[in-house]
């Protein structure tokens, strides 16, 4: 009790240097007002494989994957790149090349491909651009390449993308934006406060109205393997933002879930931080979004697992 006494001192500490700190709501979802809904924040995967760009480039084949940490982190996904020919290659640097998406500068690890070689590069995708008629095919592997002989040279590789997978980032990249223009979310600082006998943390959830004039409702919260989100208090109906206002502010309670404090979890963990939220616009479909996590707020989170788990 002592040291768990002092974790908490400690704790209040970091806490306090946070207090006031507010994250940027974290990018939102499609059409919102329109009642586009998202249940489980992903598009339906497609049973075909998107059409592949041509021309190839021999001895070359690049393959979209994204993997549970590309989710987790954002912002990229994963160029499966095979050696298909008889030379040896090494790739310096990879980027997305699609109409759907905004381009960034070639970034990301080097790797050398022996023949046969299969390596998964990171690669991230820009700001979606969003609107009627614009597509994400011709996709390409933007590659900056040497050769055995030290020759660099700049190839485009078609993008194979089975389930659809530069298509669904695309959609769900829109759906948050346009959720974002509608109505902005953000998770406040961090207060220490006990519940239930167990330490927690108490924040509120702002929703500040963007470009919208419906009631605006935050109808349901989720957290992940680690931490449990809720409601600071029930609230049925749940609480709303009248068309006439421009923000509403609702207080919510931050646990450790029943597993939260077990070392495989923590240490397997890929997501510990995804807080996703549903709001309503006059009653319709429910929209899901993200809560943004700050590295402040992260690095507060983790020392309240220290303190909520010190007796585990």
């Amino acid at each position: 009790m002592i040291m768990k006494s002092t974790m908490i001192a400690l704790l209040l500490g970091v806490l306090a240097v946070l207090s006031g700190c507010s994250a940027a709501a974290g990018p939102a979802v499609s059409d919102a007002s329109a009642g586009a809904s998202a249940s489980d924040g992903s598009t339906s995967a497609a049973s075909s494989t998107a059409p592949v760009a041509t021309p190839a480039v021999a001895g070359m084949r690049a393959v979209a994957v994204r993997l549970r940490t590309d989710v987790a982190i954002g912002g990229q996904f994963q160029t499966r790149i095979t050696n298909t020919g008889s030379e040896q290659f090494s790739v310096l640097a990879v980027r997305l090349d699609s109409p759907g998406f905004e381009p960034l500068p070639l970034a990301g690890r080097p790797a050398t491909y022996q023949p046969g070689a299969t390596i998964d590069l990171p690669t991230g995708y820009g700001p979606a651009r969003c609107g009627a008629g614009i597509a994400v095919d011709p996709a390409y592997t933007a590659i900056q390449l040497q050769r055995p002989d030290g020759r660099l040279e700049e190839v485009r590789v078609p993008l194979e993308a089975p389930d659809d997978i530069i298509d669904r980032i695309h959609t769900e990249e829109c759906h948050l934006l346009a959720l974002a223009a509608a109505v902005k979310v953000s998770l406040g600082g961090f207060t220490l406060v006990e519940a239930d006998g167990d330490a927690a943390l108490q924040a509120d959830i702002t929703l500040i109205r963007g470009e919208n004039t419906e009631e605006i409702a935050l109808t349901e919260l989720r957290g992940s393997v680690v931490f449990d989100v809720s409601f600071a208090e029930a609230s049925d109906p749940p609480p709303a933002m009248a068309t006439e206002e421009g923000e509403l502010v609702v207080p919510v309670v931050l646990r450790m879930t029943g597993r939260g404090c077990d070392a495989h979890v923590l240490g397997e963990t890929k997501q510990p931080f995804l807080f996703p939220y549903f709001v309503t616009f006059d009653g319709g479909q429910p929209q899901y979004g993200i809560l943004d996590v700050s590295p402040d707020q992260r690095d507060a989170l983790w020392s309240y697992v220290d303190v909520a788990c010190a007796d585990a």
